[in-house]
């Protein structure tokens, strides 16, 4: 029965993806984006409703299924319309094909079924890429998936807020069923930390991280209701207790003016301003006795936090041991895939982002990973100096670099998220310059009116030495 269940439930938040890809609609991103954010707090319901904790549940393959049909309506797209995408997009395109494809094969070895069940997550970084190369002269829908994810973001701060007020029953039934007490605090109103519907407190900062960025740095997004939605969602990144979300999303606005020659100066320095002035107040005032202020102040001193002191060693231990694996371990060896293989309540799991990735991918698809990255990194630099700065472009650079350092902590980036329809979009539009800078500029000449001859023209000279030679 419970199975049953789950299985029709997994149909039919599957079935619109199924229609959207049949027709190969934008659309079928914005699904994905909400898909990705809401799948795990629908299977807590279910599992809730049928008495018993399902750690297989079909539901949580939802979102896996959806990028993964976004990743077919690109690659069939990639054989159809290849000139579209440009060469460096391409490139990138298969570089990352290459080393999940490695992965995967080492990955089948160690885990079996757990290497396809990580497959779609890492495959769904494709689709995105190839979405937003294919959308470069479309902003309308690029303005639109903004708003998907930034709404997406909002429900999951407003539900998190909820969540945090009232434990819904069904949410204290996940966190007894894992044996997740101790973590995320005490089964009571205000004393258990915010994961909302995401997979604990580290993914749902790092979505709430991400929906932010996107509201306060891209302009327009969502409207007039963009500053009450910026609110909105501090307040819940607040209470998921991480601080790495804090620092990310920090350093992005800290960074945007630097990095994109000084746009959008004033409003970031009224910003600091505030949080500089009022920011010790309002943390107090958040509920949670103190606690997301006792967080916040620790990032001064974090080198002398036990916990940040442990992931050190933790960092240092599976660095030794990425360097004995060269292959890697492959796909589906952290996370709930390594749970699949193992049928364990966890995985082989590392602290810091780039070590998972390292062990995940070998050394091979490791540095192909990190080509990657440079490359869109690079591109950005290209299109930074146009007269006209693109807020796309902007958000990039800003989303990178704050990233990069947020990736010391987790791992975000492989898995369906804005910032690979960025490196798409970022990419593409790197090689559309540079396609019409290689095009030939026109040549024009005129005639001497007294001798009817091309003068002072390099096309006139070829012109009179193919006459004298037919002479």
């Amino acid at each position: 029965m419970n199975d049953t269940t789950g299985l029709l439930v997994a149909i039919l938040i599957c079935l619109p993806a199924f229609l959207l890809a049949f027709q190969k609609s934008s659309w079928l991103v914005d699904y994905l984006f909400f898909v990705v954010a809401l799948n795990r707090g629908v299977r807590r319901y279910v599992d809730w409703l049928n008495g018993s904790f399902n750690p297989l549940s079909l539901i949580s393959l939802t979102p896996i299924i959806v990028g993964g049909l976004a990743t077919l309506v690109v690659l069939s797209e990639l054989n159809r319309r290849s000139r579209q995408f440009g060469s460096t997009t391409i490139q990138i395109i298969l570089c990352y094909s290459a080393a999940c494809a490695m992965a995967l094969v080492v990955g089948f070895i160690n885990t079996s079924f757990g290497a396809i069940y990580a497959l779609g997550d890492y495959l769904a970084p494709i689709g995105l890429i190839g979405f937003g190369a294919l959308c470069i002269d479309k902003p309308r829908i690029l303005d639109r998936w903004s708003h998907s994810v930034a709404l997406s973001a909002v429900v999951v701060a407003v539900y998190g807020i909820y969540q945090f007020y009232t434990i819904p029953p069904w949410d204290a039934f996940w966190v007894r069923a894992v044996d997740f007490e101790g973590y995320l605090g005490e089964l009571e109103p205000t004393k258990m930390s915010l994961f909302s519907t995401l997979n604990e407190r580290g993914p749902a900062a790092s979505y709430l991280c991400s929906g932010l960025i996107l509201i306060v740095l891209r302009p327009g997004t969502l409207w007039w209701f963009r500053w009450p939605a910026a609110s909105l969602v501090l307040m819940a990144m607040l209470l998921t207790y991480a601080r790495t979300s804090v620092i990310q999303a920090s350093l992005a606005c800290l960074l945007f003016p630097i990095l994109n020659r000084g746009s959008g100066i004033i409003p970031i320095a009224i910003l600091c301003m505030i949080a500089a002035v009022f920011g010790e107040t309002l943390l107090q005032k958040l509920p949670g006795e103190g606690k997301a202020a006792t967080r916040v102040s620790t990032i001064g001193n974090i080198r002398e936090d036990g916990s940040f002191q442990g992931r050190m060693v933790n960092m240092g231990r599976a660095a030794t041991n990425a360097l004995s694996e060269p292959f890697g371990l492959g796909l589906g060896s952290h996370g709930l895939a390594a749970r699949v293989a193992s049928k364990e309540s966890d995985g082989e799991g590392d602290s810091s982002g780039y070590i998972e990735s390292l062990r995940t991918f070998g050394w091979i698809g490791f540095a192909l990973m990190v080509s990657i990255l440079y490359r869109s990194w690079n591109r950005s630099q290209t299109l930074i100096t146009s007269k006209n700065l693109d807020p796309n472009v902007a958000l990039f650079r800003v989303w990178f670099a704050s990233g990069m350092v947020a990736l010391l902590s987790g791992n975000w980036l492989f898995t369906a998220t804005f910032f690979w329809v960025l490196v798409g979009y970022v990419v593409a539009r790197s090689d559309r310059l540079k396609t019409s800078e290689r095009k030939p500029k026109r040549v024009d000449f005129y005639f001497d009116q007294d001798l009817q001859t091309p003068r002072n023209t390099r096309l006139g000279k070829t012109m009179l030495q193919n006459l004298d030679t037919r002479a």
